[in-house]
């Protein structure tokens, strides 16, 4: 499946690695039109598309995860927005074996601990419709590229419309 098309359906996203977003203003594009207002809280469910692995270790609070990220509904959905709940993000080895399988909580947010080979590929299936990334990766911070506006060359988010 070309990137175009990845980029199109799914988002592994997480924020910019410039840090915590502890606003508590809603974002201005959120097509979830739901939106995490509680600041730095310390729940799963805080900065839905926040940079997780960055955030946690430069505070040194938190889990220190070895991937995570929001699967959001948009392109262009801002940090803070609720994303897609119960969505299941496969982390693929570079054989093809599942190396870590999570589920999207109630904003959108997932997580793991377990060691992830590198490089590694990842799938997400929701409501019967699967993508599968195609590009193979090596740091689970995924919105370090993957931000509202795009970084690094990614073209924005990482979407899997509703």
């Amino acid at each position: 499946m070309s990137r175009r098309i990845w980029n199109a359906f799914f988002t592994i996203c997480l924020a910019t690695a410039a840090g915590c977003n502890d606003s508590n203003e809603a974002p201005a594009t959120c097509s979830s039109n739901s939106t995490w207002l509680d600041g730095d809280e310390g729940s799963p469910l805080m900065h839905p598309g926040g940079d997780c692995i960055a955030c946690h270790t430069a505070n040194g609070e938190g889990p220190q995860f070895t991937a995570a990220g929001t699967v959001m509904g948009a392109a262009n959905d801002d940090t803070n927005c609720n994303g897609l709940a119960g969505a299941t993000v496969e982390l693929l080895d570079k054989n093809g074996t599942v190396a870590a399988t999570m589920t999207t909580n109630a904003a959108g947010n997932f997580f793991t601990k377990s060691p992830i080979p590198s490089p590694f590929t990842a799938k997400v299936s929701l409501n019967g419709k699967t993508v599968e990334m195609t590009t193979p990766q090596t740091s689970g911070a995924c919105a370090s590229c993957h931000t509202a506006a795009g970084a690094n060359g990614a073209p924005g988010r990482i979407a899997f419309p509703n």
